[in-house]
């Protein structure tokens, strides 16, 4: 009779009789508290609450500055007009500009409608960052990827833009984690997948995603498994095609990047600051990244998303003026999730101490940001001073043309100047008529008449209020009108011009 027992806690017999095997004794699975038991979700909810925190806080308080200026302006318009306007200026933006005139129709156009989408999908990226974090580290890898994403003062930033920024950063990170799925099992539902979040990536920001996917390229390259490429490929053009199309279009416009420059050796200087809005904080998350760097198929992937978008954009601004941190945010979730597994593995309270320092560093600008003129514009600044000056009788005019953004001292006073306030006299079309972005005025100042007073807005730092003006409106101005009061902004320089006494005539 078999005399051996069936099962101990810490020997399990063999078939041989002198052989046996060891087990390590496990904790009942009702009293285990770690990520993965009850505490799982904290590692989760915590990152996502903290962008939902920041991206929330004073949402309203930087006023619309000119970019969102143009969206605000874009959802206003019918379909048809949307259809004109995109098919002169902005096509990239398109299906941007149709997503948010349609929530717009349910949502209306307060600052608060019109950046709730961006926050949203900034708190969806976070969620995605710390699972990007959770493939390279585990839970706590995870939960520090997700924090570090949150706590960078560019998040928030762009979390409170009313453009798709936002939306391709949050697509971004969802493609680089599906891939990393697809090159670890290669399935049809997989690239599939992956191909969704291309799309979505390409409707969003085009430019941003065709150098999301070369970075991709490398990734597929260094796993070095024809499997995995036959499977990306097809993905990977099927899911490019958005993008590659909208670029193509987007090409015929190229007058909308006419103000950006070639990079030269100041400008490069500044790439980091640029993309994080602080050197410091830059310098920190860069080297942690750098560190996190691995020969993992995870971590290739993620360095490749991380680190190749800014190389290439940087190598093409060499070359031509197409360099703007603002198309190389897709970076930030993996560089995230790289600095918080190298930072991890001098442990949780070391990798606490760095997030800690990275909210201390970034907090001026987490300030700075959601000042007035936090988003580079203080457009409300208009009413404070026209308002309480206006008189009867007085006329709005505006420079003809601006270097990069020619549309926004009409919006501006459009959106932040309430009535009564003086009339844009010159005006005979408005912006954005019959595909024209900016408005149409009587040739020469004809229109113009007699007043007394005259608002001159503009969106610059000019000390001439005429500059930019066509000569013979220019002349007009200058020949019956003298400055009298300036005042300047943040991109914002107004202006008031009185009437110069009428030269007595001599019998």
């Amino acid at each position: 009779m078999d005399t051996r027992p069936r099962e101990t806690s810490m020997i399990a017999w063999s078939e041989a009789p002198t052989a046996i095997v060891t087990r390590e004794p496990e904790a009942p699975a009702t009293t285990r508290e770690t990520p993965s038991g009850r505490l799982a979700w904290l590692f989760w909810a915590l990152p996502a609450v903290v962008a939902a925190a920041l991206g929330a806080w004073r949402l309203t308080v930087p006023a619309l500055w000119a970019d969102e200026l143009a969206t605000w302006g874009a959802v206003r318009l019918s379909w048809g007009q949307l259809r004109e306007l995109t098919g002169n200026v902005d096509i990239v933006l398109a299906p941007y500009y149709a997503a948010m005139k349609a929530y717009a129709s349910i949502a209306g156009t307060s600052t608060v409608a019109l950046r709730l989408p961006a926050v949203l999908a900034m708190i969806g990226t976070t969620v995605l960052t710390t699972a990007l974090g959770r493939r390279l580290g585990g839970p706590f890898a995870g939960l520090f990827a997700g924090l570090i994403f949150a706590l960078l003062p560019v998040t928030s930033r762009y979390g409170q833009e009313a453009r798709s920024y936002s939306f391709a950063m949050f697509a971004a990170a969802l493609a680089v984690l599906l891939l990393i799925r697809l090159l670890e099992r290669p399935t049809v539902l997989r690239a599939a997948a992956y191909a969704g979040a291309l799309v979505l990536a390409g409707l969003s920001h085009p430019l941003s995603t065709m150098l999301m996917l070369v970075a991709h390229l490398i990734a597929v390259a260094c796993r070095r498994s024809w499997r995995a490429v036959a499977y990306w490929v097809p993905a990977a053009v099927l899911g490019g095609l958005p993008a590659l199309v909208l670029t193509a279009l987007g090409t015929r416009q190229r007058g909308q990047l006419s103000w950006i420059k070639v990079l030269t050796v100041d400008l490069a200087q500044l790439i980091p600051e640029r993309i994080f809005m602080s050197g410091a904080v830059a310098g920190i998350v860069l080297g942690l990244a750098v560190l996190g760097v691995r020969a993992s198929t995870d971590a290739a992937s993620l360095a490749a998303a991380g680190f190749a978008p800014i190389l290439l954009l940087f190598a093409a601004g060499l070359v031509e003026p197409i360099w703007n941190a603002r198309y190389v945010l897709i970076a930030l979730p993996a560089l995230a999730a790289l600095a918080a597994a190298a930072a991890m593995r001098f442990g949780p309270r070391s990798t606490t101490v760095v997030v800690l320092l990275l909210a201390l560093v970034g907090w001026p600008y987490q300030l700075s940001a959601r000042g007035p003129a936090g988003h580079s514009e203080d457009s409300k600044m208009i009413a404070a001073v026209i308002t309480p000056l206006y008189r009867p009788g007085d006329v709005a005019i505006f420079a003809d043309t601006h270097p990069s953004i020619p549309w926004a001292a009409r919006d501006i006073y459009e959106r932040y100047l309430p009535s009564p306030r003086p009339p844009d006299v010159l005006r005979t079309e408005p912006q954005r008529t019959d595909g024209h972005f900016l408005a149409t005025e009587c040739p020469a100042a004809a229109c113009l008449g007699t007043p007394a007073r005259i608002w001159v807005i503009r969106v610059d730092y000019t000390t001439d209020p005429f500059a930019d003006m066509a000569p013979a409106k220019r002349k007009l101005l200058t020949d019956h009108y003298k400055q009298v009061r300036r005042w300047q902004y943040t991109l914002l320089t107004i202006t008031l011009l009185e009437r110069r006494p009428e030269p007595r005539t001599t019998r």
